[in-house]
């Protein structure tokens, strides 16, 4: 089994534990999309966005597998959101620095 694989079958033993993680659909998602399995990485990288809406490495990385899908007006869509999210947080005001 290759190592993308391998990571694949943990990442679904550890959302069974903690399915609501959505850092671990995020990750199972760049798997996928390690291994080709565009169609699939998107529905993962759709549940992070789900779970936690402002997800920007959720946003991102569902617009790589919509766009290696030939959907490219939707990839778009996803890759400006996340690039409004993370212009809005860098305004905010750094927490070390207060």
């Amino acid at each position: 089994m290759m190592p993308y694989e391998e990571a694949v079958e943990k990442f679904k033993e550890a959302l069974k534990l903690d399915p609501d993680n959505a850092q671990l659909w995020v990750s199972w998602g760049v798997a996928l999309v390690e291994l080709k399995q565009f169609e699939e990485a998107a529905e993962k990288f759709q549940k992070a966005v789900e779970i936690q809406p402002d997800f920007v490495p959720a946003l991102y990385g569902w617009g790589l597998a919509l766009k290696a899908q030939g959907k490219k007006e939707e990839a778009v869509e996803k890759f400006q959101k996340a690039g409004e999210i993370d212009t809005a947080t860098q305004d905010l005001p750094n927490s070390e620095h207060t």
